[in-house]
């Protein structure tokens, strides 16, 4: 059993380990949906330069194969077409990357929650060690990963072909197409294309996105005796404070038997309230020096045994001195109520025959 307790991670992560797992950097992460959300701006931001970029492409090199014939291939008109090609391919391509930038950093930001981890840039070696980077290669995350990637990339190739399939046909006759045809054409095999991907990469999201919680809530599993051990880091041990609790007690009974010893009298319900008062001669006001209910009440009742000090049975009176404060002075309008009781303990304590036995 005490192996069970400390060895198997059966229990569920407390609130505690999650949160520090979270600062560690232990976060659910799908890189599935950082490249969903990249592919989406990226393409929403194609669809609007691919007509004007592409159009003006197709011209430009529909007009320089026209007429081959008659340019002379020089290094400068060369350099003059590759300049051409690079620009149109900024035109479309920079619009693209930084679209797949902001998404992408848009999306770790969202998942992770603005969380800054400094000593994630501190260099570590031991990251270095070949034999961990072994059994990081032969894993079972790494064999599901690679799964994954392959099965992946199935979809995605047997979706594309299925997409160009009919496109194949009308190749022979591109080139007599005009500009306008031939970029309508592409415009529109690359809508059905980023069309096809998107949907399918929008469910590659989904189950990746409940399994990469799941494998964290596995890996983030507890043993009975890490959840004993966070509980004593948390609250404490219950040991210690089952001490710490017995230490209060004491002082608390001692403070109580200090104030019912030097109090005048202890007014009751008579079994469920215990107020006792201190009162001497040229004082403003009789004080409560100390109140308790049920067991406490008992207490204060035993002590004023102990120190034979009067104890007065007033239901009412009681149940209203118990509502002030300790050590606080009794208001004016339970003076006389109060005052009646005092005078009459004063009374019972100049006769010698009485001094001891409680008022009843």
């Amino acid at each position: 059993m005490a192996d069970s307790d400390t060895g198997d991670t059966t229990e569920a992560p407390t609130g505690r380990r999650l949160e520090r797992a979270r600062e560690e950097g232990n976060i659910a992460q799908s890189r599935e949906l950082h490249l969903f959300s990249s592919l989406g701006l990226a393409s929403i931001v194609l669809v609007m330069v691919l007509p004007e970029g592409a159009g003006r492409f197709v011209k430009e090199m529909k007009g320089l194969l026209e007429h081959s014939g008659d340019i002379d291939f020089d290094p400068s008109s060369a350099s003059q077409v590759m300049l051409f090609c690079a620009k149109t391919a900024m035109f479309l391509g920079l619009p693209m990357a930084g679209a797949a930038a902001i998404a992408g950093v848009t999306t770790s930001v969202l998942q992770s929650g603005f969380l800054m981890r400094p000593e994630a840039l501190i260099p570590d070696i031991t990251r270095l060690n070949p034999l961990k980077g072994i059994k990081r290669i032969f894993s079972v995350s790494s064999l599901i990963d690679t799964i994954k990637s392959v099965a992946k990339m199935g979809a995605f190739s047997f979706l594309l072909y299925g997409v160009v399939r009919d496109s194949l046909a009308m190749a022979p006759n591109a080139m007599s197409w005009s500009p306008e045809i031939f970029t309508g054409v592409l415009y529109s095999l690359t809508m059905h294309m980023l069309v096809a991907v998107l949907v399918v990469q929008a469910a590659i999201v989904v189950l990746d996105e409940v399994w990469t919680r799941y494998h964290r809530l596995q890996g983030l599993k507890m043993s009975r005796h890490d959840i004993k051990e966070e509980t004593k880091q948390s609250e404490g041990d219950p040991h210690v404070k089952g001490r710490q609790k017995q230490l209060r007690m004491r002082a608390s009974r001692k403070r109580i038997r200090e104030a019912v010893r030097k109090s005048t009298v202890v007014i009751t319900n008579p079994t469920h309230y215990a107020v006792a008062l201190e009162y001497e001669q040229g004082n403003k006001a009789p004080r409560v020096v100390a109140k308790g209910m049920d067991e406490l009440a008992a207490r204060i009742r035993e002590f004023a045994h102990e120190a034979k000090i009067p104890i007065v049975s007033n239901p009412p009176l009681a149940r209203s001195l118990y509502t002030l404060p300790e050590d606080s002075e009794i208001p004016y309008e339970y003076f006389q109520a109060v005052a009646a009781v005092i005078a009459y303990v004063w009374k019972l304590k100049r006769r010698p025959s009485s001094a001891s036995p409680p008022v009843r």
